[in-house]
């Protein structure tokens, strides 16, 4: 479907200028100097029969074009994209690049046009990219139909941009430093065609090893998740995603929601389709420099050579840092090394070969290490010395890494005498760093990204639940005005769905009150019930370990509390009672509706304390049993309390799992559920309750 926009046989270009140099002309003469091979027809609604432009003819709309065309792109004024559209349908052009700026990033009126002009090449069948690009460049079918004034060197890595203005500074980055690129894509408004299409398409395209890009926002976020996930099965995907200010976060009635905010929505979904995120343009370039000049490493075993102490050492720190595995090198090896390399070397990892190494010295090193079947990857460092000889140093490992299958990246550390040295590895597609920390974080995630493409897809549980009791709760109270669910309502829900919740009972008096509590033995809990309190403790809403002499007084102080925080439209439902129960570990479970991504299901320390710690561990709905592992070895604090800590024992784990993983299905079950929480779940060595717990239900059903 997209091929089209790649390698086209014939190209329109609509709105080129017969007066002076405009936008459309630098287009035309992009696409002529990159040396496309197809016909180029320029179109000017003034042309005549002998209108000529760079040697070609000129047209005055597409129907006059006496040929087939399969890419069109638009430069004309924003009013007049759509009758251009409208030629493509009757001309049977199939495919087009509006350029043309002026529509929904300008406002309401731009907007109620570019939605028209969607509802048009849907209507014709003509697909879109854009409006509001920059172009798009394919650099193995010598495609440049852009207005970049930069053209990237032809290389494996696709780049996707949605914004134009920073995909010029990208091509000239690329430039600069010998990055070269498959396709470049400007995405534009994202009208019709968008990140979804062109990253499912570069999956089986030939020419892509490495894919790219540059998001502010993902439309279709679920499709996203879907197509992504095959993709990065077949190809790295790294995205410079911009957006991590709190603007971004959304209003929330609980700790959940309040703690969840779009941004974290994208690093969850990045995590688990195995995406790998960058904060900059800088590391995401040394990450693509990795994955497409090297293989993905085999393991992750990986030793650092040196001829430099500190940068050892420096390596070495940045390797636990990351978690990377420093290994040991066979008998076999370190006899031979020792045997080669001067007394004063350290036979160990780093492998130190010492300052005066020349290049001799790092060939009968390398070569032995190479051939160590206990080595997946290798780093090599290199500082500029008096007798070092960076060149010389550089050949060598372009000479004996041609034809290993080990991962290497290479720390020429320096500016002007490693300079040369660094234009020889790149030649040799041994991607070169700057600092010893950059070239671990590459190689982290590269192994990372081999646990990824390894992984496999899990089955959900299912278990038996009682959908139609939770749906009835939760459409009474829709019924009563009621969107904020709390209290006996919510304990309900979660208890239909085998989630496990204290005994609790509602009253209304405080003769009620008395009696209930008279059937409890023991002291009991008695907390507010309204739709508009939601944090009850911080308005005087909750009284503990109250016997049953004090329920009575209790019952009144809570509810004058609560007349005085309310205002006079809000309801009070009543007061719930509770046990008093013995303590545990208290834990949080919840989850909210992502707009982009669905669902996102939270865990954590619960209680009083989880805005402050703020443990927690977040992923996407649904759940499966190895990804509630994965959320709970994730928390700092809250993991190593219910595995047990000093004298204390462990607590029912099991619990926790089996709790988080009905909370998946249920709000798979009931979609309209905008956001739940229980908190807390008190966790014991057997057993466990949820105490209190929040619903938030949208307005809309």
């Amino acid at each position: 479907m997209l091929n089209n926009f790649f390698n086209p046989g014939s190209i329109a270009v609509v709105g080129v200028s017969l007066e002076k140099e405009k936008l459309g002309n630098q287009i035309l003469k992009n696409i002529i100097n990159g040396g496309f091979e197809g016909d180029i027809f320029p179109v000017n609604k003034k042309a005549t029969t002998s209108t000529y432009l760079n040697g070609l003819r000129v047209y005055p709309d597409l129907k006059e074009i006496p040929a087939k065309v399969d890419l069109c792109i638009v430069v004309v004024p924003a009013v007049y994209v759509i009758p251009v559209i409208e030629d493509c349908g009757e001309k049977g052009v199939s495919s087009a690049v509006v350029i043309t700026a002026g529509f929904k990033e300008t406002g309401k009126k731009g907007a109620e046009l570019e939605s028209k002009l969607a509802k048009i090449a849907k209507d014709l069948g003509v697909r879109i990219l854009g409006p509001n690009v920059l172009g798009i460049i394919d650099t193995h079918s010598n495609l440049n139909a852009s207005f970049a004034p930069t053209y990237p060197p032809s290389g494996n890595i696709a780049f996707i941009s949605q914004s134009g203005a920073l995909g010029c500074a990208i091509l000239d980055q690329c430039r600069g430093e010998g990055v070269g690129l498959s396709k470049f894509i400007s995405l534009g408004n994202k009208m019709d065609l968008d990140e979804v299409d062109f990253i499912s398409y570069l999956k089986d395209d030939p020419q892509t090893k490495v894919i790219l890009g540059y998001l502010e926002n993902i439309g279709r976020g679920k499709e996203f998740i879907r197509v992504a996930k095959k993709v990065v099965k077949e190809k790295p995907i790294i995205m410079i995603k911009s957006g991590r200010s709190k603007a971004g976060r959304r209003a929330a009635s609980s700790h959940t929601g309040a703690l969840s905010g779009a941004d974290e929505a994208y690093d969850v979904a990045f995590k688990e389709i195995g995406i790998i995120r960058a904060k900059t343009l800088t590391e995401a370039f040394e990450m693509a420099r990795g994955f497409s000049f090297q293989p993905v490493p085999k393991g992750d075993k990986v030793l650092l050579l040196t001829n430099a102490g500190g940068a050892g050492i420096m390596a070495t720190d940045a390797c636990e840092d990351y978690s990377l595995n420093l290994t040991s090198l066979t008998e076999d090896s370190v006899k031979k090394l020792k045997e080669k390399l001067p007394p004063a070397s350290s036979i160990s990892n780093p492998l130190d070969i010492l300052g005066d190494a020349d290049p001799d010295r790092y060939r009968l090193a390398l070569d032995t290490v190479l051939q160590d079947p206990n080595l997946d990857a290798i780093i090599l460092l290199l500082t500029p010395q008096t007798t070092t000889n960076p060149e010389g140093v550089a050949k060598v490992i372009d000479e004996l890494t041609k034809k290993k299958e080990k991962t290497i990246l290479s720390c020429f550390m320096g500016g002007e005498m490693v300079n040369p040295a660094i234009s020889i590895l790149n030649k040799a597609k041994i991607p070169n760093y700057k600092e010893p920390e950059a070239a671990v974080r590459v190689l982290r995630n590269m192994i990372n990204y081999r646990f990824i493409r390894e992984r496999k897809e899990e089955k959900v549980e299912f278990f038996q639940v009682d959908k139609s009791d939770a749906e009835r709760i939760l459409k009474e109270e829709m019924k009563k005005g009621h969107f904020e669910v709390g209290g006996v309502n919510a304990l309900r829900v979660m208890s239909a769905y085998g989630i496990p919740t204290v005994d609790n009972y509602l009253v209304r008096t405080p003769e009620e009150a008395v009696q209930v509590a008279r059937k409890i033995s023991g002291p009991v809990v008695m907390k507010i019930e309204s739709p508009a309190i939601i944090h009850k403790s911080d308005i005087g809403g909750v009284k503990l370990n109250v016997s049953v002499d004090q329920v009575e007084s209790s019952f009144n102080q809570i509810m004058e509390n609560a007349e005085r925080f309310l205002h006079g439209d809000d309801e009070i439902v009543g007061i719930s009672i509770q046990p008093m129960l013995k303590e545990g570990k208290e834990v949080l479970i919840g989850a909210i509706r992502d707009v982009t991504f669905g669902y996102l299901i939270r865990f954590g320390l619960g209680g009083k304390y989880v805005e402050l710690f703020r443990d927690f561990s977040t992923k996407l709905v649904p759940l499966t049993p190895s990804k509630v592992e994965e959320m709970i070895d994730e928390t700092r604090i809250i993991s190593r309390l219910l595995k047990g800590f000093r004298d204390e024992g462990p607590s029912d784990i099991n619990l926790v799992r089996d709790s988080l993983l009905r909370l998946s299905r249920l709000v798979q079950d009931i979609p309209w559920i905008e956001e739940i929480e229980a908190n807390p779940l008190v966790v014991w060595e057997k057993g466990g309750v949820i105490i209190d717990a929040r619903i938030r239900i949208r307005k809309e059903g």
